[in-house]
């Protein structure tokens, strides 16, 4: 895990820290996204480790805001997703923001935080996200008429942006339950069940239907244990070089067994030349007995111009010689 499995225009906001901060931001930040489904505290440990390291950071700030939303701790939501809008500028968070606040029981803050200005600077997708928090907090209120009227809208019947808002009848269907119109709502769950192809909903599971299977992230697809790395480790690169080591005396020794190797050729070789010269004496005597001269046979030309000279005992032409630099070693 590097931290650069970020998107790109998120990791680019890192940029106002040091690259080794950042570095270690990023890694925190994709921890806390991976584990948010099977370890929520985990999740929001590294969340909250990220934005002490950056806390200028807006991204860092919703991160965390995001994350403790999801995990049901929405004082921590509220006060995150604040600072993350306060230092950025950006509005796309109020939705998440009014509905933390009516997770601390404030539906009138939701409703506040929806007739600011603002809200009229949202796009279409994140106006209907408004809109259903909106009908939530008239509906903790106890006014379920006011809630339906308020997702009665042309959203609930055409499709936006060339998509169905599938959240926004399964928030429909709801509110038809809790006014005592259940066959209404069944059928506005059933119709989200059906378009929702993505996983998006619960709706076909309420009805009974197996869970939509959503394709895995290839991104995660290798990360079987999530760490995360805050320190240099000095003892890493010490590990490597005793692993080297053994490697290099091993080569050092099989290198110098082949001149034992050699000098036991040699000394074979002086052997035979010593046993030659005992047969050449014993036949010079047996001629001088004989009484027959002994031949002398002329020398050749090759003969006469080589040098009379020993042959060196060094190592063959085929044995490798021993790197000085590995002897040394």
């Amino acid at each position: 895990m590097t931290g650069r499995e970020l998107a790109a225009e998120t990791y680019d906001e890192l940029r106002g820290l040091s690259k080794e901060t950042a570095e270690r931001v990023a890694r925190h930040m994709v921890s806390a996204y991976l584990l948010e489904a099977e370890d929520q505290e985990t999740a929001q440990a590294h969340a909250r480790f990220a934005a002490r390291l950056g806390g200028r950071v807006g991204v860092v700030r919703e991160c965390f805001g995001i994350i403790a939303y999801n995990a049901g701790d929405y004082r921590t939501a509220v006060r995150e997703l604040r600072t993350a809008m306060r230092i950025t500028g950006r509005v796309d968070l109020l939705p998440l923001l009014a509905d933390a606040e009516r997770g601390l029981g404030r539906p009138e803050r939701a409703l506040d935080i929806a007739a600011s200005d603002d809200a009229a600077a949202l796009s279409v997708s994140e106006s209907i996200e408004l809109m259903i928090v909106v009908a939530g907090a008239y509906a903790d209120t106890g006014d379920i008429e006011t809630a339906l009227r308020t997702l009665e809208t042309p959203a609930l019947r055409h499709k936006v942006d060339g998509k169905w808002q599938v959240r926004l009848w399964v928030a429909y269907s709801d509110l038809l339950d809790r006014a005592g119109r259940s066959e209404e709502a069944r059928r506005w769950l059933t119709l989200a069940a059906d378009a929702d192809t993505d996983g998006i909903t619960d709706a076909g599971e309420r009805l009974g239907r197996p869970a939509s299977v959503v394709p895995a992230d290839p991104t995660w697809e290798d990360d079987e244990q999530v760490s995360v790395l805050d320190t240099y480790d000095p003892d890493a690169d010490a590990a490597d070089a005793e692993v080297a080591e053994p490697d290099a005396g091993e080569s050092v020794t099989a290198d110098t067994d082949s001149p034992e190797t050699n000098s036991e050729s040699t000394e074979t070789d002086t052997e035979s030349t010593e046993t030659g010269a005992e047969t050449t004496e014993t036949d010079r005597r047996a001629d001088e007995t004989s009484g027959a001269s002994p031949t002398v046979s002329e020398p050749t030309a090759a003969e006469q111009t080589a040098p009379d000279t020993a042959a060196p005992e060094t190592a063959d032409a085929d044995t490798p010689a021993v790197d000085p630099a590995e002897e040394r070693v």
